[in-house]
């Protein structure tokens, strides 16, 4: 490898296994930690954009004894070596492209859009409900959404937030929605697929490690939430996913 890889673990597509696989098929060389990177709930509330602020400066400090996520950046160039790996937080790939002076590509992988809303509102919610009085004050807002709305509620908060929290696997990987996806994909992805055919992705990343790899468990998520979508939702979940449809279908069909 002439770059350094970054895993980019967007939330609710099967995140923690694709940590668990990485982690294997890199385990041989050197992982850099990076915090969450995307602050999405910053321009809705300076109480939100406070926690992110507070908890990345902590886990910066812990790891390289800076609260400077631009330090962090400037050390991560220096140290890595070509063939290292980037990984952590939800990291998005734009933000490590502008930061990092050195060529990078990403590890990811995707997830039919209604399902992973579906499934980021019950576990926000369970999450959520679980916690005491303060814990939940000190909650995200989509958090706090779910903990107080019904799915369809949950859905009417992100569209009129959709700015804020629209098409999250877009912005998670660079992707503004103009650029031809054969291009991006070539520039920009060492290797992804999608949650449902993740056979297909521990066979095509076995085969580019030299190694056999397999995810560790399935989704845990405890609610079920397989009944289908009504009109109105599936309606709802275009227009906040747009973009994050159309990379869903295009990665399904080069599986």
């Amino acid at each position: 490898m002439d770059f350094l890889c970054v895993c980019v673990r967007i939330p609710k597509c099967g995140s923690t296994s694709l940590t668990h696989i990485v982690n294997a098929a890199f385990s041989g060389r050197r992982t850099f930690y990076l915090p969450h990177t995307l602050n999405l709930d910053a321009s809705i509330s300076s109480f939100q954009d406070m926690r992110f602020v507070r908890t990345r400066a902590r886990n910066l400090l812990m790891r390289y004894r800076t609260t400077s996520i631009a330090k962090a950046y400037d050390l991560i160039s220096s140290w890595a070596a070509d063939g290292d790996l980037l990984a952590g937080g939800h990291i998005d790939f734009h933000s490590v492209r502008e930061h990092i002076d050195r060529k990078v590509k990403m590890i990811t992988i995707f997830r039919e859009p209604g399902l992973r809303v579906r499934s980021e509102y019950y576990y926000s919610r369970q999450g959520y409900l679980a916690r005491g009085p303060f814990r939940r004050f000190d909650s995200g807002m989509r958090h706090k959404a779910a903990g107080k709305y019904d799915f369809d509620g949950f859905l009417d908060f992100l569209l009129d937030n959709r700015k804020q929290y629209g098409d999250v696997a877009a912005r998670y990987i660079g992707w503004n929605g103009e650029e031809n996806l054969d291009g991006f994909f070539a520039r920009n992805v060492f290797h992804s697929g999608v949650l449902e055919r993740g056979d297909a992705f521990e066979k095509g990343l076995s085969d580019k490690m030299g190694a056999k790899l397999s995810f560790p468990h399935k989704n845990r998520t405890k609610k079920k939430y397989d009944a289908g979508l009504t009109a109105a939702q599936q309606s709802k979940i275009e227009q906040i996913y747009s973009r994050d449809f159309a990379l869903y279908e295009w990665q399904l069909a080069h599986v």
